[in-house]
Order: C-alpha cells, then structure tokens, then sequence
C-alpha cells in the first residue's frame, strides 16, 4: 500500500482497502468485475442500429472500420491497464491519472468520466423506456406509448435501476450481465438465422471492401469508436473487486474484444443478409426486418424486451461508475463528506447514488417530455456522455507513458506509441462531431459538454485557492500495488 492510500492523519481520506467506508471488499467476483464492463458497452443496442449507421458511409467496408475502431480502443484499454495493474478503487480513471498528471489532471479527468456516466445514464434511460413502451405495444398495452406514458415507463425504470444498485453491487452485476447476455443471445439468434437464409455466407464483396471509399471507412470509424464507450466500466469496481489487479485488466480489455468481435459479426451479417449495404443503410429498424426476413418475426416481442433491458443495464452500471466517482472524492474531501456515507446494510455508496440519480432522470424526462422522440433523445443526450468519455480516454492515454517512465518499467515505447495513437484517436473522433458541422441540436452539443466541464473546473479552483491542502488529495483515494 502506497501513501496515497494509506490514513496517516486525521482529516486525511480512509483507504478503500480498509473497511472503514463501508463499501464491500473484495466481494465482487471476477464475472461480476467484467459484466460491469459489458453492460456498460450495451453491445446489444450497438448491434442493433450502428450497423446501419456505418454501411452508410462505409459501404462494403463497414464491417472494416469495426476493426479500425477496435484496434484504436484496444490501445487505449492498453494504457488503462498499465494503471489498472498497480492501482484500484472506486475512482476508475480519475485514481488512474492521478499518478501522472497530479491532482488537477486528476480532477478534469474524474469530471469528465462523471459527466460522461451521467449522461449516457440519461440517454439511455430514454432508450429504455422507448423499447419497453414498444414491447408492451406488441402484447396489446399501447398506452405507454405516448409522452406521458414514455415519462412514467422512465420513472418507473430510473427507479428499478436505483433500487438495484443500492441493494447490492453483486446484485446489480449480475442482474445487468443476464439483462445483456439475453438480449444479445436473442440478437444473435436473429442475426444467424437471416444471415445463413441470405446464402450469402462468403461475401466477396464485403471481403474485398468493394467499392468503399478511404474517406467513408475512415468516417465509419468515428462511429464505430462509439459503440465502444463505457468498456472501462470495471474499474470503478475497484474497491469491491476480489482480485482487482487481475479481474480489472482482464476485464477491460475482454469486453472491448468481445465487442469489437461481436460488432464485426453483425455489420457483416447485416449487409450480407440484406443483400448489400445500400439497402442496409436504407433500413429504418434492421433487426425487426431481419427477423421478418429469416422467419422470426415472433421473436419482435422478445427483442424490443431485450433492447429494452441493455438499455437498462446500462443505465445501472452507469450510475455505479458515477456514485463511486462522487463516494471516492467525497471521502478526500473534494466533495461534499455526505457522499461518502455508505449503506450500512447493503454496503453500496447510497447517498451517492441517490445524489446521482435526479440527474440521470430528469434530462431524459425534460427532454422526451418536450417531444423529442425518445431515440432520439437518447442520441443526442449520450453524445454530450461520450465527449466526457472521449476527454477522459485521452487523458489516460498521455498520463500512461508518463507514469511508465517515472516508476522505471520497460515498455515505455510501446505505451507511447499506443498511448499517442489512442489519443489521436479521441481527439479526431471529436474533431469530427465539429466539423463539418452538424444539423441542430447536435451542432451545439459539444458546447454543452464544454459548458459543464467548466463548471467542475473552476468549482475546483475555487477550492485550490480556498482549501488547497484539500484539492491536493484528489484522486488519492486509491489502493496501490506496491
């Protein structure tokens, strides 16, 4: 245990290997550490639409800037390991920076990462609400399916996903892993049935990338990089994990292949199935005219309901990773010590979580509640999440290198070469949400991000000025492997 860690003082932040802040210990199996990474992912919803999207500008290649993204995610899983190896807690990427880029690295970091939980939480409780509403309709109870019941479907659901993970955080694991494993089961189940009646099983056209530009494959890859956001989910876990130095590499990098294969299985299922990818791209829901296709349309019901449950579980393991966030800094002080109170029965950090939730309810009812239509409120509520997931990425990725050189490990250049790639990586990706610049809502979406971040940023200059041997903590609330 290094210092940082360790409560030398009164007044100095309890190390989360102690069982002074009430948080369960090492009681989360290594499944239940990588299926908080996996619901985080939602591959389910992923397969389900973001094929279509990149056939669209991909074409034959769509399946190709799968690839691409996952290799550019594989690098930046590649510099979270690097910390994940000898630092855990519930603080995730923020802990992680910590060591390279001191408290205010630190700090923009976690900030980021809460913004980016908190608003994909949001988006994709609206999601949620969306396919439940639709499954519902398919059994004859269609009065959900207009605003007011949309609002109260995400009540209602907010509401389960709180429950849950105050319970217990094995709980909410486990109950996240099968809502994802059944709905992607049922997707593959669909996707295997259409693909192999399509008789198009070796594709030439999709092996050849014919008639792709570099440009749309390029531009898919934006996209696909999306789908991968939230694999790090694990390492909030950090604190609970049985063998985090383990389970938490492992895990991250796992989810992001077992997504990225996943994805790669899909894109070209779908184009094959559907006989090309204009007529891909064309499709306004893929997996209910696949499942048309290949003579399941029976299953409609039991897909909505699975949709309806990724969206769900992702909803859940977002508001673990942004209550852990608020737990580990309220017990450095950097926010408010009731955060860091938790459950004395359940061991979970409530207060936090309850504190966590108005915001992940109340921009998906403001939002469906003016009229949007629900996806695409959880498009345009996710994109804000994934720019503070993309700023947090690309902080780890330029604190990686960093770190390596100053404890002396080798593979320095490695960790450079891919640290710069994952950077580069975000950095294009959110380049590319700018210019050229998009349609409203989504041209000012990026300044809603910006507008946020900010507020964290000078609350907390505020308080190094006020309290600077406060701030000076931040991100320490960590347990070292020495």
């Amino acid at each position: 245990m290094s210092t940082a860690g360790k409560q030398a003082a009164p007044g100095k932040p309890a190390s989360p290997g102690k069982p002074a802040d009430g948080l369960a210990h090492r009681s989360v199996s290594t499944f239940e550490v990588g299926a908080q990474s996996v619901a985080n992912v939602a591959p389910s919803a992923v397969i389900a639409f973001a094929p279509a999207s990149m056939a669209a500008s991909a074409g034959n290649g769509a399946w190709f800037s799968f690839l691409l993204a996952m290799a550019a995610v594989l690098a930046i899983a590649y510099c979270i390991c690097v910390f994940a190896r000898r630092r855990a807690g519930v603080g995730s990427l923020y802990a992680f920076s910590r060591l390279s880029l001191g408290p205010s690295g630190s700090f923009v970091t976690g900030w980021a990462l809460l913004i980016g939980a908190v608003c994909i939480g949001s988006g994709s409780l609206a999601g949620a609400g969306y396919y439940t509403a639709r499954a519902l309709d398919q059994i004859g109870i269609g009065i959900f399916t207009g605003i007011p019941g949309q609002i109260l479907l995400d009540l209602l659901l907010a509401a389960v996903a709180i429950r849950l993970t105050i319970a217990s955080v094995r709980t909410a694991a486990r109950v996240a892993s099968v809502l994802e494993v059944v709905s992607i089961v049922l997707i593959v189940v669909v996707l295997v049935a259409a693909f192999f009646k399509s008789g198009n099983i070796i594709d030439t056209e999709q092996l050849t990338l014919s008639g792709s530009t570099l440009d749309g494959v390029v531009f898919a890859v934006v996209l696909g990089v999306l789908g991968f956001v939230g694999f790090e989910g694990a390492a909030s876990l950090g604190a609970e994990a049985t063998d985090p130095y383990k389970a938490i590499p492992r895990s991250v990098m796992g989810s992001a292949v077992l997504a990225g294969v996943l994805y790669m299985f899909a894109t070209y299922a779908q184009v094959a199935a559907f006989g090309g990818a204009d007529a891909l791209a064309q499709s306004s829901d893929p997996m209910d005219e696949l499942a048309e296709l290949s003579g399941l349309g029976f299953l409609k019901f039991f897909l909505h309901a699975g949709f309806a449950a990724s969206f769900v579980a992702v909803v859940m393991a977002c508001i673990t990773v942004a209550a852990r966030l608020l737990f580990g800094m309220a017990k450095e002080g950097v926010m408010p010590a009731r955060l860091g109170v938790a459950h004395p029965r359940h061991r979970t950090p409530s207060v936090a979580i309850w504190a966590v939730a108005p915001f992940v309810a109340v921009p998906a009812v403001l939002v469906v509640g003016a009229g949007t239509a629900p996806l695409d409120a959880t498009s345009y509520i996710d994109t804000i999440g994934v720019f503070g997931y993309m700023l947090s990425y690309t902080l780890v990725c330029l604190a990686a290198p960093l770190f390596v050189r100053r404890i002396g490990t080798r593979g320095l250049l490695v960790t450079w070469s891919l640290g710069l790639i994952g950077a580069a990586a975000m950095i294009y990706v959110f380049y590319r949400n700018l210019w050229p610049v998009p349609a409203w809502p989504l041209n000012v979406l990026p300044y809603v991000f910006v507008g946020a971040l900010v507020v964290g940023i000078v609350g907390f200059a505020v308080l190094r000025i006020r309290r600077p041997e406060v701030a000076e903590r931040a991100g320490t609330f960590a347990d070292d492997l020495d």
